[in-house]
């Protein structure tokens, strides 16, 4: 495999990750949103399968993070974060953020709700996450052809 290809799979798959989890959470916020009273925002509709497919979703990805505190394997997407800093002390070595990622993930398994705090520290895993992606794309060489690169990154077309 390439330099370009390896970077872009690195790449798409902490996008596709980023993207994933931020979907997630933002779900679940608008539907909190929704069920305070005090709160009436029109157009703003969330369905219970959206709900559903948040939280596990989250519950996934979350069950995920922590496979990977216990057993960093090789073959577990985040193994690919190994090497940014940014990840190793806020997400890896942080043994508070650690047990606030545990604590979410054990109300998703129970099917209990999510605080606004639990959030705040999921969204706190995205930031991470999506430093990481924006480091990624900077170290994208320039391709010859400018439309190849740009499809490549958009999704367009594969590196293969």
């Amino acid at each position: 495999m390439s330099d370009f290809s390896h970077l872009y799979k690195k790449y798409s798959s902490v996008s596709n990750l980023t993207k994933d989890l931020n979907n997630s959470v933002i779900t679940l916020k608008k539907r909190s949103l929704l069920t305070d009273s005090k709160v009436q925002a029109e157009g703003l509709k969330v369905s219970d399968e959206d709900t559903d497919k948040a939280k596990k979703s989250l519950q996934l990805i979350l069950s995920m993070l922590e496979q990977f505190y216990n057993k960093q394997d090789i073959h577990n997407d985040l193994y690919e974060l190994m090497d940014n800093q940014l990840f190793k002390n806020q997400v890896l070595e942080n043994v508070e953020f650690k047990d606030k990622i545990t604590n979410a993930l054990n109300k998703l398994k129970k099917n209990t709700e999510l605080s606004t705090q639990d959030l705040t520290n999921i969204d706190q895993f995205i930031s991470v996450l999506d430093n990481e992606a924006s480091v990624l794309f900077k170290n994208f060489e320039p391709v010859e052809d400018e439309r190849l690169y740009k499809g490549l990154v958009c999704g367009l077309v594969t590196s293969d």
